[in-house]
C-alpha cells in the first residue's frame, strides 16, 4: 500500500491485509461483482428544497390501524416524504385490505410525541412507527407508560432506548461490528479502537461488548481531536495500545478522518496492525485515497431495494431512497404479521422473533434489549470503490 502525505506525494505504507486475511476472503470474493454501496441512511442528507411539509392523513381502509409519526421540520421533510411514500407503497403491495395507516405530522420540537402515542393507543393502533428524533423518543419514554403499542422509531441504534421501543436504522457501531466479525474469523482478534474525542461513551461501551461477543479482545481506545489538530501527538499517547493490536477500528466520518487514515496507514503507529475497519460514516470521497485501499467497510444492503424500485418510481416519479425502503419495511413487517397471525399478531413476542425479518433494507431483527440488529454487507476498498468480501447471509 502507499499512503499520501500532507503535500500529496506518495510514501511507502503498510498493507492493511495480510495473506492470512486474504485467504479467508477469497471464497467470498469469487464470482461477486464489485458494488458501490450507499452509506447508512442514504437519502437523509438529500436536498429538502421544494418538499412540502406533510399533513396528517389516513391511507387505506383496513381494520388494523398503524400510526406513523412523521416530522414537518424543514430539514426532515425529504426524509418524511420518502418514508411516507414507501409506507403507502407497502400497503398497496402487501396490505391485502387489512391495514390502514394513520399519518400524524408535527414538528419534532412541538413536544407532541407522547400525546400522539397516547392518542394512538386509545384509538386502538396496533403499531406505532416513529418518531424521527431521539429527543421525541425520550419524551415518549418519560411521558407514556405501558400498556401501549410497540414502537418502531425512525432513529439510529444509538438512541436512548425504552421498553417496547426499537430503532429502525443501524448505526456506525453496527457497521464496525460486522467488520470485526470478519477480522476475528481471520484470527485478527486484538483490536484497538480509534475514535473522535467526545464519541458517545454508551456507544463505545456497546462496541466493546459487541467485540467480546464476536470473540475479539478490545486492547484499548485511542481518541483523536475532531478538529484534526495535533493528530500525531494524540496517536503517540496510544503507542502502547497500538503495539498490542493487529486490528484497528476507525470511528468517525468528519473532516479529520482522511488525515487519520493517512497517518495510520503510513505505519508510524502500530507496526503489528494488519487489518483496518472503517465504518459507514466515512464519506465516499475517502474511498479514492491511496491510504484507504484495503480498509473494510460494512454498509446496509441496498440490493433488495431494487425489488420495489420500479413500482416506487412508477407511482412517485423518483427512485426510492434508503429512507423510502425503511418506510416500506415498517409497513411490510405489520402486514406480514397480520397476514400470518391475524389482527392481533403485532406483538412484542412476534416482533422480537430470533429469526428476524428480510425486507427491502436487508436482514434485521429486533432484540429484546431494545436494539435493532442489522446484518450488513462487508466490503473492502479496492481501486477507489467497494468490493464485496462477505454478503449479509441468509439468517442469524
Amino acid at each position: 500500500m502507499t499512503s499520501v502525505s500532507s503535500n500529496g506525494t506518495a510514501s511507502a505504507g503498510r498493507s492493511w491485509l495480510k495473506k492470512s486475511v486474504r485467504s479467508v476472503f477469497l471464497a467470498a470474493c469469487l464470482g461477486l461483482a464489485g458494488c458501490q454501496a450507499s452509506n447508512l441512511g442514504d437519502g437523509l442528507s438529500a436536498s429538502n428544497s421544494g418538499v412540502a411539509a406533510l399533513g396528517s392523513s389516513t391511507y387505506g381502509n383496513g381494520p388494523v390501524q398503524v400510526t406513523m409519526l412523521l416530522p414537518t421540520d424543514g430539514a426532515l421533510r425529504k426524509k418524511a416524504a420518502d418514508i411516507s411514500d414507501g409506507a403507502k407503497l407497502a400497503l398497496d403491495d402487501l396490505g391485502a385490505g387489512q391495514l390502514r395507516i394513520d399519518f400524524q405530522a408535527s414538528a419534532s420540537t412541538s413536544g407532541q410525541a407522547a400525546s400522539k402515542v397516547q392518542a394512538a393507543s386509545a384509538a386502538g393502533s396496533k403499531l406505532i412507527i416513529g418518531p424521527a428524533t431521539n429527543a421525541e423518543v425520550s419524551r415518549i419514554i418519560s411521558g407514556t407508560s405501558l400498556p401501549r403499542p410497540p414502537i418502531l422509531a425512525l432513529v439510529p441504534n444509538n438512541s436512548a432506548g425504552g421498553t417496547h421501543i426499537w430503532p429502525l436504522y443501524g448505526d456506525a457501531i453496527d457497521s464496525a461490528l460486522e467488520g470485526v466479525g470478519v477480522a476475528v474469523a481471520a484470527k485478527q482478534k486484538n483490536i484497538v479502537v480509534v475514535h473522535e474525542a467526545g464519541f458517545p461513551a454508551e456507544n463505545l461501551l456497546r462496541l466493546r461488548e459487541g467485540i467480546k461477543l464476536k470473540g475479539g479482545n478490545t486492547i484499548g481506545f485511542v481518541p483523536y481531536p475532531a478538529s484534526g489538530i495535533n493528530l500525531r501527538a494524540a496517536f503517540a499517547k496510544g503507542q502502547l495500545v497500538f503495539a498490542k493490536a493487529n486490528t484497528i477500528v476507525l470511528l468517525g466520518g468528519g473532516d479529520a478522518i482522511g488525515e487519520v487514515i493517512d497517518i495510520l496507514a503510513a505505519g508510524e503507529f502500530g507496526q503489528s496492525i494488519a487489518t483496518a475497519i472503517a465504518t459507514s460514516l466515512i464519506p465516499e470521497e475517502i474511498y479514492k485515497r491511496p491510504s484507504a485501499q484495503g480498509l473494510m467497510v460494512a454498509v446496509p444492503s441496498t440490493t433488495d431495494v431494487s425489488v420495489i424500485a420500479e413500482r416506487f418510481k412508477a407511482k412517485y416519479g423518483r427512485a426510492p431512497s434508503y429512507d423510502a425502503a425503511i418506510g416500506y419495511d415498517s409497513i411490510a413487517i405489520a402486514a406480514g404479521l397480520v397476514r400470518s397471525g391475524g389482527p392481533d399478531a403485532i406483538t412484542v413476542e412476534n416482533l422480537t422473533s430470533s429469526q428476524g425479518f428480510r425486507a427491502a433494507t436487508g436482514l434485521f431483527r429486533f432484540r429484546p434489549d431494545g436494539r435493532i440488529e442489522r446484518r450488513m454487507i462487508v466490503h473492502r476498498i479496492e481501486n477507489g470503490s467497494l468490493k464485496i468480501i462477505q454478503e449479509e447471509g441468509e439468517g442469524f
